[in-house]
């Protein structure tokens, strides 16, 4: 009697197809079977190969991941832990890791910490009970003791430096804060006012450290700061405190894109016009940034490149002495400094340094 495309027989209980069902229409051993869902550990002709295949697609046999995982030692599944899901670097930032796990055979399970330590710590125990390979975290806690007692390796992402003994990711985020103030500065701004975050990115954080670097280099007083959180409100409420604090303010440059969209419409609502008055850059680079009006000049994170390197860091992870890695920003120049749109500065190569 024929069976049915999913190996069930008419008239019968159904039950599960197992791995003797494809090797019995096969016509080879389960251990073939095996190697050839495994891909080893020896080799199988292609022409048998393609004969298991085949019978497994007629049976609609779906090979058990979890004993494979438990026959191999890994389940080729990563957990991601970011802290804010809703911002558009993160949601880039979350896309090429997907991409870049993919091209390497692996998966991603993805936790929103909403900014909680607790809240974190339970997605954390969640996705160690779920034996993940590999933990990459974007999140101000990092709160991975769990893991570490795991021995689950660990990569800190978005990382502002080093950190001993830890795997870490980062862009120049100093160098590349420093380029763009310093165009800031090549169009003839003189006061140059700071919107940085209030948390969570270094002490000092390394993008005020570029933007103090830059006016220092071309003989300019530190304008007016103003801290607030990573949000287009916080860009918002700082571009009207600095407006007020210092009326003689000719750019702004904000440490990340959401601040200075925010900035953007409290600027636009003060009759500032932007570049004439007015010039504006950021950090992050976004897609965001790039359909905002004007569109934001910015220091773009190259995100694939970085995404890359924090998966393979994590196949790294047997060193003991931790190592960083750090890849340059790209200055692209847009309206809102006073360049023509679509000016985009690209380096020779993409300059890579593992510290």
């Amino acid at each position: 009697m024929a069976t049915s495309g999913s190996g069930h027989i008419p008239g019968e209980t159904r039950r599960s197809v197992t791995r003797s069902d494809v090797a019995k229409l096969a016509g080879v051993s389960s251990a073939v079977v095996s190697y050839v869902v495994n891909d080893g550990p020896r080799p199988v002709a292609e022409k048998t190969a393609k004969r298991v295949r085949d019978a497994m697609d007629k049976l609609g046999y779906v090979p058990n991941a979890s004993a494979r995982a438990l026959r191999r030692g890994k389940t080729e599944t990563l957990g991601l832990v970011i802290g804010d899901s809703l911002n558009p670097f993160f949601v880039q930032y979350t896309f090429e890791l997907v991409t870049a796990a993919a091209a390497r055979g692996k998966q991603i399970l993805i936790g929103d910490s909403r900014q909680s330590a607790s809240v974190e710590k339970g997605i954390v125990d969640e996705l160690v009970a779920r034996q993940v390979d590999g933990l990459l975290f974007a999140s101000p806690f990092a709160r991975h003791y769990a893991a570490e007692l795991l021995d689950i390796p660990t990569v800190l992402i978005d990382c502002p430096g080093p950190i001993p003994g830890r795997l870490t990711v980062g862009s120049a985020a100093e160098a590349g804060a420093e380029e763009v103030v310093t165009h800031l500065i090549s169009h003839g701004r003189t006061r140059v006012g700071l919107v940085i975050g209030d948390h969570g990115f270094g002490n000092p954080d390394p993008r005020e450290r570029g933007w103090r670097n830059a006016l220092a280099a071309a003989g300019l007083a530190a304008g007016p700061i103003a801290r607030v959180p990573f949000s287009r409100e916080g860009g918002y409420a700082a571009a009207k405190a600095l407006l007020c604090e210092d009326p003689s303010l000719d750019a702004l440059f904000a440490s990340n894109d959401l601040q200075a969209i925010g900035a953007l419409r409290a600027l636009n609502e003060r009759g500032v016009r932007v570049p004439e008055d007015l010039a504006v850059a950021s950090f992050d680079g976004t897609k965001e940034s790039e359909f905002s009006w004007p569109p934001l000049t910015v220091a773009q994170q190259q995100l694939s490149l970085l995404a890359a390197g924090a998966i393979d860091l994590l196949e790294d992870s047997e060193t003991t002495m931790g190592k960083h890695l750090e890849i340059d920003t790209i200055l692209v120049r847009r309206r809102s400094c006073g360049c023509d749109d679509g000016g985009i500065d690209h380096p020779s190569a993409d300059l890579v340094a593992v510290i």
